[in-house]
């Protein structure tokens, strides 16, 4: 599951008992005959052959991924010899960190880092990452997933990350109180018209101020994870944060209407949601007190599971909303953190690592850690999740898959450039400031583009340019889901 924050999340709640659990997940592998189809078998037969004897692998995964992954994993060893045999347990949101610390010492010494492929552009200029398309060739493989999801693994026209987690923002609506009579008469009385789908911003927050403060919204709006949603405001209002040449590009319209817009849900918020990240928030989304919401899809699953939710069966999932503000509308929805597995270009074992993660993301291995039941940190991606009898089907509901599904299809990136993390840190803190302190949205705009400037100039605006091609070829191809 996926209910991620950029920064602050469930799952640091969980961290506590993170390190126990990961001494079970790695374990060593089961003996017996790998169960595997024709896509399993070609990577079997390349990893075979580049390491007939087998391979021992070592590397860095927070515990709460290791489990859903670690049957695939097993399956991989028996058939291969190949098997991570050392794991190190690190919060997903501070392997970053650690990854930038691998790439300055050049060391060897882990296989892979499985972190937000946001932060590939970081790590493949540092020289850290290794490209993973010889091997794929050599494998028969291919990413197959839902519109341009895949191309979020690549930099430069080239492939470096294998994910297994899905991350992708999608509409949460009570659809128990949207079909409640006497709350659609009395909408129907006020506006003239009937409470349907949300299909911009603008509609959503004329539904939110029909119920609230009897519920309010679900949106996070603390400092570390928020931004999420500014990325959706400004993507669907047609901006993009950068220029060609590498310059700031939010002093301007569509980005005043991104901050404004990201303002204007204060309105419907509980007073305390700057205070909140998930820990929070999550318990107040499955427990009734919020009536719609973007967040990360793995909640579904959370939502719909009787013995942790008071809400179950009183959601519909479906298209976020989107804006007009272009001249047409534009729905787009935000991945990150994208969670997947990198490979360490110094590791003498990279091409054993690029095997196992290969493995991980066929169609049917896909499906068995997304939809696993009990291991909930991965969120389906794959094409083959969303058919009919999928183990994710059941997981989250054939209406959930579909909400899944329609907003893999428009699905955005966070900032695709080196210097990830400077770059939001800098907006985080001046829309922090405008929520809670009253900054203005041209305040907000004017002081992270001089922030933003400072920081381009000291990463450099040639390779800044460079990378905003990529960047701006992996944004979705539709304007809305189809």
């Amino acid at each position: 599951m996926s209910e991620k924050n950029p920064k602050i999340s469930r799952r640091k709640a969980l961290k506590a008992g993170a390190t126990a659990a990961a001494v079970g997940a790695v374990g060593t592998a089961v003996p017996g005959k790998a169960i595997a189809g024709s896509e399993e078998d070609a990577i079997i037969a390349a990893a075979k052959k580049a390491y007939p004897k087998g391979q021992d692998l070592t590397g860095i995964m927070w515990s709460n991924y290791q489990r859903a992954v670690q049957p695939v994993r097993q399956e991989f060893a028996a058939a291969t010899g190949i098997d991570i045999k050392k794991m190190q347990d690190i919060s997903v949101f501070d392997i970053p960190a650690r990854a930038m610390a691998e790439a300055l010492s050049k060391s060897g010494e882990f296989d892979f880092f499985h972190m937000d492929s946001n932060m590939i552009p970081s790590l493949a200029s540092a020289g850290l990452l290794e490209p993973l398309d010889a091997y794929m060739k050599k494998a028969n493989f291919k990413l197959n997933a839902v519109g341009d999801f895949a191309k979020l693994m690549t930099y430069k026209g080239k492939t470096y990350g294998i994910p297994t987690d899905g991350n992708v923002m999608v509409q949460f609506m009570r659809k128990d109180l949207m079909e409640d009579p006497e709350e659609r008469k009395a909408f129907a009385d006020k506006h003239g018209k009937e409470m349907a789908w949300p299909e911009t911003w603008e509609d959503e927050l004329e539904l939110y101020k029909h119920f609230y403060p009897r519920y309010h919204s679900g949106n996070l709006r603390d400092r570390g994870s928020s931004m999420a949603w500014w990325y959706m405001y400004l993507y669907s209002a047609g901006g993009f944060p950068f220029t060609d040449d590498g310059d700031p590009n939010i002093d301007n319209d569509a980005g005043e209407y991104a901050v404004e817009t990201y303002l204007k849900y204060k309105e419907v918020s509980h007073a305390e949601a700057p205070g909140w990240g998930t820990p929070q928030m999550i318990p107040r989304i499955v427990g009734g007190n919020v009536f719609a919401c973007q967040y990360w899809d793995g909640i579904i699953a959370l939502a719909e599971n009787p013995n942790k939710s008071k809400t179950t069966g009183k959601w519909a999932y479906g298209q976020i909303p989107g804006s007009r503000h272009s001249g047409k509308l534009l729905k787009r929805s935000v991945s990150t953190p994208v969670v997947s597995l990198l490979v360490n270009k110094h590791s003498p074992r990279k091409e054993a690592m690029a095997y196992l993660a290969m493995y991980t993301a066929t169609g049917k291995n896909s499906d068995i850690v997304t939809g696993d039941r009990v291991n909930t940190f991965h969120d389906p991606w794959h094409v083959d999740a969303f058919k009919d009898g999928s183990l994710s089907q059941t997981a989250y509901t054939p209406n959930g898959v579909q909400g899944i599904n329609d907003c893999l299809q428009v699905t955005c990136p966070a900032l695709f450039v080196t210097g990830l993390l400077e770059f939001e840190t800098e907006l985080k803190r001046n829309l922090s400031e405008a929520y809670t302190g009253g900054k203005s949205a041209k305040a907000v705009n004017k002081d992270t583009t001089d922030a933003w400037a400072r920081a381009a100039r000291r990463i450099g605006k040639r390779r800044l340019r460079e990378e905003i091609a990529t960047y701006k070829s992996l944004m979705p191809t539709r304007d809305v889901p189809a």
